[in-house]
């Protein structure tokens, strides 16, 4: 998702290049047509003066009135020119030299306004009416040189280009400014946040705008509830396994000392009392995982297996098992380094502690990261194992033989969001525990 400075950056952008945009054309477009208003008044005139100039002749014959024409009419090629129609006779300005206007096949008294090509590649504007005079009807067509108007026109956008983009420019610089003072205190409660994770800070500090303060002051709330909510598990804690060690210290004692106790009682006390100290240390050990959350501590993954498998190998030294690894490169663990040892250590040490010869672990990652452990052992016991984990069933009433490992470790999988699911192993016939979490 994009930052909110750069969204509301994009967007002022867009729309102050649509506003120039707009007034860039309504501009140009009333300047041309205002340049050629004034043209067409100034062409009005000239033919108003024509018209007086024009006269006939007992015979019919028409005549012009050269006091009344414009010298700028008289000079080749002005860029100043006037056609005159009557019946088949066509009266031309001299600046026209042998060059000719093209009037309008239909007019009326209404002017009417057309371009055209002139002398010399001037690109013309033509004013053409038809009027009634001594009982004659005759047609006037007068034309003006564009090229200088559209030349300064150019000129003009050009420059009002220039100006425009400069204030855009300006404009932006400006607004950027502004945003970036105006989400400085965005910028500080991000860079909080991040102490307040890494536990170098234990609350944000409430200088901050108005509209800030609420959600500052819920985080900071949140905070100290889980910060307290924490201190109290973790007094628990410590409490029951003072509470609870010393007890079994001394219960341990008695049965060492005690000789008038039978060999199968002997046995049973010693049996509950190893018990009772598995569950301490699953209990204490589930406590310490921390869950989902992000983590500054980098590893490698192929390392850190290398390094467990290792370990299991010394706890059972008289298997001798085949270890097959399949690992994706790239893979982006975000999973606490302690979390996914205590994690695929039981797994491992279920697997171990039920193969024959082989044991398999694939990890991957699109979507989520996958994680399986199988191995050729016998398997029949998966089924139970699902039902068990579905129904939260208390870690005293696992099921025989699987010890609390694998509760532990869908407990873990549970925090991070994930699932776990136990099946037969297509490829080797045995057990098959397989993680899915979100990546």
């Amino acid at each position: 998702m994009k930052s909110i400075q750069r969204k509301l950056a994009s967007g002022l952008l867009i729309s102050l290049m649509t506003v120039f945009l707009l007034l860039w054309l309504i501009v140009s477009q009333n300047i041309q047509k205002l340049s050629e208003d004034n043209m067409t008044s100034r062409l009005k005139h000239d033919i108003e003066t024509l018209l007086t100039a024009v006269s006939f002749d007992q015979n019919d014959n028409i005549k012009i009135d050269e006091e009344y024409i414009n010298s700028v009419y008289k000079r080749p090629f002005s860029g100043h020119y006037y056609l005159i129609q009557f019946r088949q006779t066509n009266i031309r300005s001299r600046s026209l030299w042998d060059q000719s206007l093209i009037a309008p096949s239909q007019l009326n008294s209404d002017y009417q306004t057309s371009y055209q090509p002139g002398p010399d590649n001037q690109a013309l504007i033509v004013l053409s009416a038809q009027f009634e005079k001594q009982k004659h009807m005759i047609t006037i067509s007068i034309a003006e040189d564009l090229t200088p108007v559209t030349q300064a026109i150019d000129s003009f956008e050009n420059y009002f280009t220039i100006i425009s983009i400069s204030m855009l420019a300006g404009l932006l610089l400006i607004q950027v400014i502004i945003l970036k003072r105006g989400l400085q205190p965005l910028r500080k409660i991000h860079s909080e946040l991040s102490q307040l994770e890494q536990g170098k800070i234990t609350s944000l500090s409430v200088s901050v705008p108005y509209e800030l303060k609420a959600v500052v002051k819920e985080i900071n709330q949140l905070s100290l509830a889980l910060n307290k909510r924490l201190q109290r598990s973790r007094d628990a804690l410590s409490d029951l396994s003072h509470a609870i060690k010393k007890p079994l210290t001394v219960l341990q004692q008695l049965s060492d000392q005690e000789t008038t106790l039978n060999k199968t009682s002997k046995v049973t006390l010693d049996g509950q009392i190893d018990s009772i100290q598995k569950i301490t240390d699953r209990i204490l050990k589930r406590a310490r995982v921390a869950g989902k959350s992000r983590t500054t501590q980098s590893y490698s993954i192929s390392q850190e297996l290398d390094l467990l498998i290792k370990t299991i190998r010394m706890m059972y030294p008289d298997k001798d098992l085949d270890t097959e690894l399949n690992l994706t490169d790239k893979l982006q663990i975000n999973i606490d380094r302690e979390d996914l040892l205590e994690l695929l250590g039981n797994l491992l040490d279920n697997a171990w502690k039920w193969a024959d010869k082989k044991i398999l672990i694939s990890i991957r990652q699109d979507q989520q990261l996958h994680i399986s452990i199988e191995d050729d052992g016998s398997g029949h016991k998966a089924e139970s194992l699902n039902e068990v984990m579905n129904r939260g069933v208390r870690l005293d009433e696992s099921v025989s033989g699987y010890g609390f490992g694998l509760a532990i470790s869908a407990g873990i999988v549970k925090d991070y969001e994930g699932t776990l699911h136990f099946s037969r192993s297509e490829t080797l016939g045995g057990f098959k525990a397989e993680i899915s979490i979100p990546a």
